[in-house]
């Protein structure tokens, strides 16, 4: 019979979800308020810009955190947890700093908002109170909670599977057998 081992992750992935994640959110923040000073302020929870920067800045924050690796070697789950878990992390500032946006920065932001979601078609039974409902502020806070999370679950596969190491994997195998030697 086999026995058992846990991974060994190679640093301290908690400290690093928490960093990378503060990256994330505060770069997204950042990305939201260039746009707005560029005149090209937000229309909706996420356009295809802003995606690209949240997987830029997953990609980034797992990149820099195998960087800051003892050995640089990181393995594929170690990797998924530091994509996932800032990503979430990340999700929750960019969360507020929407809601921030969307109440004191950015006053017609919900007017956009409320101007797109009645334009839908599926949309036209609903009454404006059921629409304005759906674009105060809390709501699109919480949506945009939900679009950065879902966003850092699907890529956190993919940037794991990127920025994992082979040798880091065999290594582990090795030990696995070492230990079943023994």
């Amino acid at each position: 019979m086999e026995a058992q081992t846990k991974t060994k992750f190679a640093g301290n992935y908690f400290s690093g979800i928490i960093k990378y994640g503060l990256l994330i959110g505060l770069g997204l923040s950042l990305f939201i308020l260039i746009r707005l000073v560029l005149n090209k302020p937000i229309t909706s929870i996420m356009s295809y810009w802003e995606i690209i920067c949240v997987l830029f800045l997953i990609y980034l924050g797992v990149w820099l955190y195998r960087k800051g690796l003892k050995e640089k070697q990181i393995s594929y789950k170690e990797s998924y947890f530091v994509a996932f878990g800032s990503g979430i992390i990340g999700s929750i500032i960019y969360g507020m700093f929407v809601f921030v946006y969307a109440n004191y920065i950015d006053s017609a932001f919900q007017d956009r908002c409320f101007e797109i979601q009645r334009a839908v078609s599926t949309n036209a039974n609903l009454t404006d109170q059921q629409i304005e409902s759906m674009v105060k502020p809390s709501s699109i806070a919480a949506s945009s909670i939900l679009i950065v999370s879902l966003i850092s679950i699907l890529s956190g596969f993919i940037i794991a599977f990127l920025l994992m190491n082979k040798k880091r994997k065999l290594q582990n195998k090795e030990d696995i057998e070492n230990k079943n030697v023994d």
